[in-house]
């Protein structure tokens, strides 16, 4: 498990210092290489299999899918660019740290109830996220026959805020699932302060 770890920590490392030196300016995107990257090799080498471990590796892919398209392919009218590159780097090594333990402690889950309800929450988040493609406010709901709309403000963070719900839901019952909700939560508090992924 320390090698795991250790290994954990060199590659979230070695990606933030080529990234933060490739990069004229900062953004989130280092945090997203390294958290997969760490996934797709933590996964085998542990070889625990069920529906959390399972879960944890397709939340880490599709969002890891979606970030990127985001970052190289649609980014110039979002906040993309990080404003401290020690927090984004903490915020790397405590969810790269945590991935083995997730997956170790995985079978441990007391009930699967939040498990299941995380993998709703997580699509919901997809497709708010996604909703931002389309170039104009997007209609929420009509309000009886008047012509006032609510509108979806800045759907790709809310879709980040709802993985990040996920994220929590997806631990709620394993082992030291409190340092997977606090991380959760304060990353939330973060991307809301930092205006992370609100359109321009």
């Amino acid at each position: 498990m320390e090698k795991v770890i250790l290994l954990n920590i060199f590659i979230t490392c070695t990606l933030f210092l080529y990234f933060y030196k490739k990069e004229l300016k900062n953004s989130y995107i280092p945090l997203i290489f390294s958290s997969l990257l760490v996934t797709l090799i933590n996964y085998p080498v542990i070889g625990t299999s069920n529906f959390i471990s399972k879960t944890v590796v397709l939340f880490v892919m599709v969002t890891s899918i979606v970030h990127i398209y985001l970052r190289y392919y649609h980014y110039e009218h979002y906040h993309i660019y990080i404003h401290n590159r020690f927090i984004h780097f903490i915020f790397a090594i405590v969810f790269n740290i945590s991935i083995p333990f997730i997956l170790i402690t995985s079978p441990q889950s007391i009930y699967q109830s939040s498990a299941y309800l995380s993998v709703s929450v997580f699509i919901l988040g997809l497709i708010l996220y996604q909703l931002s493609e389309i170039d104009r406010p997007v209609r929420w709901f009509q309000i009886d026959r008047m012509n006032t709309y609510r509108y979806i403000k800045h759907p790709k963070q809310l879709g980040e805020i709802f993985f990040a719900i996920s994220y929590c839901l997806l631990t709620l019952f394993l082992p030291y699932s409190f340092i997977y909700i606090i991380t959760g939560i304060t990353y939330i508090f973060y991307i809301k302060k930092t205006c992370l992924f609100k359109e321009t």
